[in-house]
């Protein structure tokens, strides 16, 4: 299957998702047969069957605060922040979460999901990522950078308005997917029955100290609700490693190994967490092998290829035993 978020053939497809709830089910419902198979195969596979909400981005939850979500041509949800000034953050109100923004809309295609297959597949909630990824799409990214330095009283009390916003609306899915809630992880590659799966790219744009300081606390407030917490941050984020690993509640994170250095990875997690990346490399899996917590990955351009890669990967798992 292509990857739904748009590929050279179809661009436009998350767009048609977000706005075409019949075409988004059928999407769904064509990965959910396909991860069906592999699951059903008895070769160890953990291909999970679900629907989810990763089309809508990580911006619904800012537009109940105002944020205009731009649905551009290239298939990408965007969301233009609404304030500027500590001034007009101040005035910001909590928002209605059942009603305002997007919000509605995603609470309205849980229910079109569970209506439309009568409640038999799992649903994933939407990607909330983190405090800060939120507010930067609230308050413009630079001048909220700015604001830690001229107006951090400010700073902490709207990340402390859009954390309770965060977990609230966590919950909120929660109750309306009912019991075929299916993970704490929004992406469902892989299956936290517990512990927020919390993407921020924000973090590598302040220092150390900072990320203590101002992203810590709510990182920590969303672990304490959830049972724990893992990091998810796109590209080189490794100078952040040791705080990450610091954090209360602290599960794993899922640094991508091309982006990071292996040795800060290896010092982070062993013994502390799992690495949340499934991996495919050998060389890794044989370096991280009973150090820290892995998932694995084999690939194929066909079913069968997939089944037989498996296998190998399992005797040469069996070969390196102790």
């Amino acid at each position: 299957m292509s990857d739904i978020f748009g590929d050279e053939n179809n661009p436009c497809i998350c767009k048609q998702m977000v706005e075409d709830p019949e075409f988004d089910l059928s999407v769904q419902l064509e990965s959910v047969r396909i991860s069906t198979e592999f699951l059903t195969a008895g070769k160890g596979f953990c291909n999970i069957p679900f629907i989810h909400l990763l089309h809508f981005r990580t911006g619904p939850l800012a537009t109940a605060f105002g944020s205009k979500a731009i649905l551009r041509e290239d298939h990408v949800l965007a969301f233009e922040p609404v304030v500027h000034t500590p001034g007009e953050v101040l005035k910001l109100q909590k928002p209605d979460l059942q009603k305002d923004g997007m919000c509605k809309d995603i609470l309205e295609r849980i229910d079109y999901y569970n209506e439309a297959t009568q409640g038999k597949i799992l649903i994933l909630p939407c990607d909330t990522a983190g405090s800060w990824s939120i507010a930067t799409q609230i308050w413009h990214f630079e001048d909220m950078l700015e604001a830690i330095y001229t107006a951090p009283e400010v700073v902490n009390g709207f990340l402390d308005m859009v954390t309770e916003c965060i977990i609230e609306f966590i919950h909120i899915q929660m109750e309306r997917i009912g019991r075929n809630f299916c993970s704490f992880n929004h992406t469902g590659m892989l299956w936290n029955p517990r512990g927020w799966y919390l993407g921020d790219d924000t973090m590598v744009t302040v220092s150390p100290k900072q990320f203590r300081e101002f992203f810590m606390p709510y990182n920590e407030r969303i672990a304490r609700e959830f049972g724990g917490i893992i990091y998810h941050c796109c590209m080189n984020h490794d100078f952040q490693f040791e705080n990450m690993a610091d954090t209360k509640g602290f599960m794993g994170f899922d640094a991508n190994p091309d982006y990071n250095s292996h040795d800060l990875i290896e010092k982070a997690l062993s013994g502390k967490g799992v690495w949340a990346r499934s991996i495919d490399d050998w060389g890794l899996i044989d370096r991280f092998r009973g150090k820290v917590g892995l998932f694995l990955l084999v690939r194929g351009s066909s079913r069968q290829e997939a089944l037989d890669n498996a296998s190998r990967l399992r005797e040469h798992l069996q070969l390196k035993q102790p």
